[in-house]
């Protein structure tokens, strides 16, 4: 089997409402969609999330530089190819842009592989699983009290047994008081997760949390840059709430680190900047030696597979943005998300929605 070619199309959805967090205003979601093409007629999908942050340069990585690399090559090699396309970027920087776009190609060939081998991806990755508990995620700083308390009461009558809600105001007693009002509405069984986006200090971070700490916070998440880390392990060793980071990081080292200075209890890989499923893998791996659990950041559809192939895999985030594009989107049943059993990744996006979104 040989790679034929390589199509990109963007998808452009626009918010209804504009959202926010401690960092960013989003009004409209672009979807990259990354297909791999080969000489048997069997295609690989991935895609890639942004919100009209580097899209062109999203797009282009692929389209441009890596592309012309693969083109040719055998997909079953998957490691190979990685290491191709990796090898193409050390010039300009294996991070950032150049990690998303190998890890578009690098998701799309294990999404072929098992295609061609009839076979869903977390099976050829070593099933440990055939399910994962998914929790709620959003709880944006943009929403008032009685949209905050609202999503969170939809997640409950859809039988999730975990939401998320962001913090990071400039008033930390704003947050205190949402964070103790959706307590009240989730009840005392329900995960509660709390999502900083790197807003404060660790000073900040350590008061927020023991502000917070008598409500039974399962984890919190980003309360400071994600490069420093010497923080991350102060705020650790301060509070009782277990920390969770990592969906910015791009490198393993950084991880490595991370764990080694006890800066995080729970690690949280985005499919996308981490270089794709094969690191990814390696990642949740590497955790597993330091006794730390793994949780996704957005990509379920992809990160799935992961989780339900490791030891340590802890819970998968929900967003809803992407389910009414694919023909088959994921089967959530009281909190726990299945693993499609259909070969590959199972995304397939719906051609009307293509057809309707597209932006080029």
């Amino acid at each position: 089997m040989k790679i034929d070619d390589v199509r990109v199309t963007r998808l452009v959805m626009p918010l209804k409402k504009p959202i926010a967090d401690s960092t960013h205003v989003l009004k409209k979601i672009e979807w990259i969609v990354v297909e791999i093409l080969t000489d048997e007629g069997i295609t690989g999908n991935s895609y890639m999330l942004t919100f009209d942050y580097g899209t062109e340069l999203l797009k282009g990585i692929v389209e441009t530089e890596l592309k012309k690399e693969i083109i040719g090559k055998d997909p079953q090699y998957i490691n190979k190819v990685w290491e191709t396309v990796w090898n193409r970027t050390e010039y300009i920087g294996q991070f950032g842009v150049a990690a998303w776009g190998i890890a578009a190609i690098d998701i799309a060939l294990w999404d072929l592989l098992g295609k061609s081998l009839g076979c869903p991806v977390y099976k050829l990755l070593g099933a440990y699983t055939d399910e994962v508990p998914i929790y709620g995620s959003g709880g944006w700083l943009s929403y008032s009290t009685d949209e905050l308390l609202e999503e969170a009461s939809r997640y409950l009558k859809r039988g999730f047994k975990a939401v998320k809600m962001k913090v990071g105001s400039p008033d930390q007693k704003r947050d205190v008081e949402r964070v103790k009002e959706v307590r009240r509405c989730v009840g005392d069984d329900v995960r509660l997760m709390v999502d900083a986006n790197q807003a404060w200090t660790p000073d900040e971070a350590i008061s927020f949390g023991r502000r917070v700490q008598d409500l039974d916070i399962f984890w919190f998440e980003e309360p400071i840059a994600k490069d420093d880390i010497a923080g991350y392990a102060r705020i650790a060793a301060s509070l009782e709430i277990p920390l969770a980071t990592g969906e910015r990081e791009y490198s393993l080292g950084a991880f490595r680190e991370l764990m080694e200075q006890k800066g995080a209890t729970i690690i949280q890989p985005d499919a996308l900047r981490i270089g794709g499923i094969t690191p990814w893998m390696k990642l949740a791996h590497l955790a597993e030696t330091f006794h730390l659990r793994v949780a996704s950041h957005f990509y379920k559809e992809i990160d799935i597979h992961v989780l339900a192939s490791v030891r340590n895999g802890l819970f998968l985030e929900f967003f809803p943005w992407l389910d009414d594009l694919l023909i088959n989107p994921l089967e959530i049943v009281n909190g726990i998300a299945k693993v499609p059993q259909r070969p590959g990744l199972g995304v397939e996006f719906k051609p009307e929605a293509i057809r309707e979104y597209a932006a080029d």
